[in-house]
């Protein structure tokens, strides 16, 4: 692993900042404050240069229960964290509480430090040392191995580097192909360079140059420069320490809880599904719509919890919850959080997060249950393909980037995940877009049954167009996607298409006795009308037939090839039609050009009828007009 973050945790004035001076040389206590009282207050960061010469960021935290809220921002995206403990004074409150913390965010990998063994008999580091793994029992720092030091006369603090240096060579590295994603924890003004972030880059990379965005406030600004360690880079990828020098930010407009991403990935959310987890210890149970105060990441905010499956939440029970959030944050399905009481406020529990951006539900819903519980499941479990499907389902049809940009799971994943779904006949592609085979179904039922309803309504009608039909569908579906819909539906012979209009498989328009009589006055009432015909309102006031039934009508003698279409009401019948294009013909077998005013000589029309044939003409590229006449194009001898 390249790259990786070491904390620590403890009571406060157990030791740690004294601990972090004497591994790195740095004092991570900034303010004089902190100086002055002799606690943190606030995070505290260093670089710390590893035995095999691997470069570390140091995050180290304040232990005083009034700085929880800071300890917390500082815990999340720690590969490995010190829990420090005062040979002097043992297991603590604070102690225990950010032990809690550590488990909840899921922390996977520590040591415990014994501090000040420089004050203690080593029969009392012993007592200490057996209080501490009866502690931790059932934890994850379990089998944690446990170091002695002092850091004020060095010792035990080769011994620390080494096993820091060990059980940190195979750790796993961060994703740095996924979206940025960068937590905020300090923003200020450098005079001279203008305003610079800091956080713990957790997904994905940046570079010198590149537009971010800020979420909140929503805001896209510039790169200008990059420091990991205090030294210059031009890019930062998952897993370091980064401080970011953004162009043409106010120091005001972001603050900690803010995420730095790529532009169009992350939104704010005030609703969110998730696990929640109350701790054994917790003292009461929580009920529904209960306050507490919510931490995720380097944000706070309080958190009303919406129990979805029971009425109430006791002590070490676990529920699916629906979080409404006082003050919108940014969240990614998976990350942990912290919950504390209200007031007063101590940790009392944490969970996971199911689906950042949810619609909102109801209570004892099994479909919903359902879906939250196959989210609940490990990605390797089927987890992330709920995931996936699930937000399918949400956006009706979808491509592979907009997928990625909804679930930010990574390009390769998503087509791999999507790939599966197909094997399992559970997801269908249509052109670029991508949809749940179910959904798809419903889609295809709907299509037929339009065009069954129509064919029964217009039985004239050869098909509906394209257009009307595309209308039954949702708005995800771009014109190219749904003529890959369309096309796939005719190879499988459920529908026909001929030009615009679309019918069932099968479909063949039969006029009745009725129908044929006026079919038949329509054809002649063109052939009479020669190369001036009526409008086709006129033609069907002429025989006293409704204007509602003109398209059907018109449509049946336009596809069986009596009408020529020329216009929405004008149509010339076959037999003029192809006479104007055997003058045509003759006409330039003897001249290069043809004027309006010849054509309309020619055909013994009016002007009208005469420009109307030859737009058409120039339209189907029968024609080329230049300037004020005509030139033969596609014009067959």
């Amino acid at each position: 692993m390249e790259q990786l973050i070491i904390g620590t945790a403890g009571h406060v004035d157990h030791g740690k900042t004294v601990l972090i001076k004497a591994l790195t040389g740095i004092d991570t206590d900034r303010f004089q404050e902190e100086k002055e009282r002799g606690i943190s207050i606030d995070l505290g960061f260093a670089p710390f240069k590893l035995p095999d010469g691997r470069l570390a960021g140091v995050v180290d935290v304040p232990g005083h229960e009034r700085f929880i809220h800071n300890m917390l921002a500082g815990a999340a995206g720690m590969d490995l964290v010190m829990l420090v403990v005062d040979a002097t004074e043992g297991v603590m409150p604070q102690t225990r509480e950010h032990l809690d913390i550590l488990e909840l965010l899921g922390t996977k990998n520590g040591i415990v430090v014994i501090t000040k063994i420089d004050l203690v008999e080593e029969e009392w580091r012993e007592l200490v040392r057996d209080e501490i793994k009866e502690e931790l029992q059932g934890t994850f720092l379990e089998k944690s191995p446990i170091v002695s030091v002092s850091a004020i006369k060095g010792q035990g603090l080769e011994e620390l580097k080494s096993l820091i240096d060990d059980l940190t060579s195979d750790l796993e590295a961060r994703d740095s192909s996924g979206p940025l994603r960068l937590p905020v924890d300090r923003s200020f003004v450098i005079s001279g360079f203008g305003t610079v972030v800091t956080g713990t880059l957790v997904q994905g990379s940046v570079r010198v140059g590149d537009t971010v965005a800020i979420v909140p406030p929503d805001l896209e600004v510039r790169v200008r420069n990059i420091q990991v360690h205090d030294a210059d880079v031009q890019e930062a990828k998952a897993g370091t320490r980064v401080a970011l020098n953004l162009s043409g930010l106010e120091k005001d407009r972001v603050l900690r809880g803010s995420v730095i991403s790529n532009p169009g990935y992350y939104r704010q959310t005030d609703l969110i599904d998730v696990t929640v987890k109350l701790l054994e210890k917790a003292p009461r149970k929580l009920k529904n719509l209960d306050p507490v105060h919510f931490f995720l990441g380097t944000a706070r905010t309080v958190a009303r919890l919406h129990l979805l499956d029971r009425k109430e939440l006791e002590p070490g029970q676990s529920a699916l919850v629906q979080c409404r959030l006082e003050k919108p944050l940014v969240a990614e399905r998976g990350d942990p959080f912290v919950i504390r009481s209200y007031s007063p406020m101590t940790t009392i529990g944490g969970g996971k997060v199911l689906d950042p951006y949810p619609a909102k539900h109801r209570r004892f819903r099994p479909d919903v249950i359902e879906r939250l519980n196959e989210l609940k499941q490990a990605p390797s479990a089927g987890g992330d393909s709920a995931f996936v499907r699930r937000k399918l389902e949400e956006l009706k049809a979808a491509d592979i980037t907009r997928l990625v940009k909804e679930t930010r799971l990574g390009k390769d994943k998503v087509e791999t995940i999507l790939e599966e779904l197909a094997a399992q006949n559970l997801v269908d592609k249509i052109g670029s877009v991508y949809i749940i085979s179910a959904v798809l179904k419903e889609y295809e039922d709907t299509l037929l049954a339009e065009l069954k309803k129509y064919h029964r309504e217009k039985p004239l009608d050869p098909g509906m167009s394209r257009a009307r039909l595309k209308g039954f569908l949702p708005t995800a579906f771009n014109q190219r996607d749904y003529d890959a819909l369309l096309e796939t539906l005719q190879s499988r012979e459920l529908i026909a298409i001929k030009s615009d209009l679309v019918s069932l498989h099968g479909f063949k328009a039969e006029p009745s006795t009725e129908d044929s009589i006026i079919l038949e006055k329509l054809s002649d009432i063109y052939r009479s009308g020669w190369f001036q015909p009526p409008s086709a309102k006129e033609a069907l006031e002429k025989i006293q037939v409704s204007q509602v039934r003109k398209e059907e009508l018109f449509n049946y003698l336009v596809s069986n090839g009596i009408l020529v279409k020329i216009s929405e009401e004008l149509f010339f019948h076959r037999d003029a039609y192809n006479e104007a294009l055997n003058l045509l013909r003759k006409h330039f077998r003897e001249h290069q050009q043809l004027t309006l005013a010849e054509f309309r000589d020619l055909s013994g029309s009016s002007r009208k009828f005469a420009q109307a044939l030859l737009e058409h003409f120039d339209q189907a590229k029968i024609t080329r007009r230049i300037e004020d006449y005509r030139v033969a194009q596609k014009l067959t001898k």
